[in-house]
């Protein structure tokens, strides 16, 4: 809390499960902010309400969520609670930036990790939007660099330029990345007609360097980051479970797909292509999609030989509607509910309250994203990655849903399950090496 006090702006990179929601209504406690705008994923809204609740210590707090466009933007509540994806609505965010906020409070701050700024990174930090509005900026996000050193540049930039000496994208990279092996795009004539191609090339800034560089500007201008044995001894440790599957006839069937093997020569020619997101090619959705199903009756198995063994709760993850619809249907009779991005924020919210109270309900089930953000789920000890991430930081966000404030177990798991062998198994083994590189940039100590 001093280090934020000592700063206009500032972001808390504490782990996830430490506190962040808390640390950042403490200071908006501590400079008697009149008129605070969080702005959050869209599932947390209702959460956030109850923290303000909880944790503000103004009288009488009023809070306003904004759900969509008519719910209006209220100037005289002590909170206006909404969320990014109600920035890209013209009303709203005029609205908003046509009031002068004493504090804005960024959640799930990694949202801005673009760096070449989409919509709503632009929104935020652009002179003439969010940033021109705001007295005072906390951002809260465990994962400040997800995937990419790369993605904290934003960050950095609205809140102190000058901790990178005013650096340009260009000159960040430059400083911060050697030169790899990769994928670039570059333009050619092919049957006159001149076309964008891609093509391999040595020359690719990808490979992370000076990272204790980074590291010290991050802490020493803008960040205070504490992870969960530093502040919560008393939490459990951590413990990953790898579980290897028998090749079915069907994990065989999909390994030997064409699109299993156009995913492989892609991800032979360019590895790093699959570090910020899974990449939007035909191929690759459709290679994970037919290998999540062909595992999803051996994980199922497993995770009724957990239950049946004694396990009370579980958390599990996957991605694809298809692998989700089985799982519901196979797994109906241990009590399960269910989220996906498609679900409201008030229907996610009751389904995380009936995990968390509920002894009939033993499972949750949801898409990694909606399910690993900002929830508290420790009624469970266990977690199942059905279809596991293959963006670093995104696997453990989930986990961090059981490994936080309120875990009474001994001990908390997170189960993996990986075809030997595959390019299942290379893919995981790279997402562990890409987090190694934002440990470096965050956490390491001489």
């Amino acid at each position: 809390m001093e280090f934020a006090l000592q700063r206009n702006h500032a972001v808390f990179g504490d782990a996830p499960g430490v506190g962040k929601s808390a640390e950042c209504i403490f200071l908006d406690n501590a400079i008697r902010s009149k008129r605070t705008l969080v702005i959050c994923p869209a599932s947390l809204r209702l959460n956030w309400e109850r923290e303000v609740w909880m944790w503000s210590m103004k009288e009488n707090v009023e809070a306003s969520v904004v759900h969509k466009a008519n719910d209006g933007i209220d100037p005289d509540r002590d909170f206006v609670i909404t969320s990014y994806d109600m920035l890209r609505n013209a009303s709203v965010f005029e609205a908003i930036c046509d009031i002068m906020w004493d504090h804005v409070i960024l959640d799930e701050a990694h949202y801005l990790k673009d760096p070449k700024g989409n919509r709503r990174t632009q929104a935020v930090c652009a002179p003439d939007g969010l940033a021109g509005s705001a007295g005072r900026f906390t951002l809260a996000t465990g994962t400040l660099l997800p995937n990419q050193p790369s993605e904290c540049y934003n960050t950095i930039r609205l809140l102190d330029w000058e901790a990178i000496n005013k650096a340009s994208l260009e000159d960040f990279m430059s400083f911060y990345y050697d030169y790899g092996s990769g994928i670039i795009t570059v333009p050619k004539v092919v049957g006159g007609v001149r076309r964008m191609v891609r093509q391999h090339s040595n020359m690719v800034r990808n490979v992370p360097m000076r990272m204790d560089d980074l590291q010290y500007r991050l802490r020493s201008k803008i960040m205070v980051r504490r992870l969960k044995e530093d502040v919560l001894p008393q939490l459990p440790p951590k413990q990953w479970h790898v579980f290897p599957l028998q090749q079915t006839a069907g994990i065989k069937r999909v390994l030997k797909s064409d699109a299993w093997q156009n995913t492989e020569k892609l991800y032979l020619m360019d590895s790093s292509a699959f570090d910020s997101e899974i990449p939007i090619d035909g191929a690759v959705s459709t290679a994970r999609r037919e290998l999540g199903e062909a595992k999803a009756p051996l994980i199922v198995e497993y995770i009724e030989e957990l239950l049946n063994e004694g396990v009370e709760k579980l958390v599990v993850g996957a991605w694809h509607h298809t692998v989700m619809d089985y799982m519901i249907e196979a797994l109906e009779r241990f009590g399960i509910v269910f989220m996906s991005g498609a679900t409201s924020p008030t229907k996610k919210q009751w389904a995380v309250d009936q995990f968390q109270t509920n002894p009939e309900v033993r499972i949750i089930l949801g898409q990694m994203i909606p399910l690993g953000e900002g929830w508290t789920l420790t009624a469970a000890q266990d977690v199942i990655l059905a279809e596991p991430y293959w963006v670093p930081g995104k696997n453990d966000q989930l986990f961090d849903r059981v490994h936080r404030i309120g875990q009474e177990a001994k001990s908390v798991i997170c189960h993996v399950p990986v075809v030997p062998d595959s390019l299942d198994e290379k893919i995981l083994a790279n997402v562990i090496e890409k987090d190694q590189n934002i440990y470096l940039a965050l956490d390491h100590q001489d």
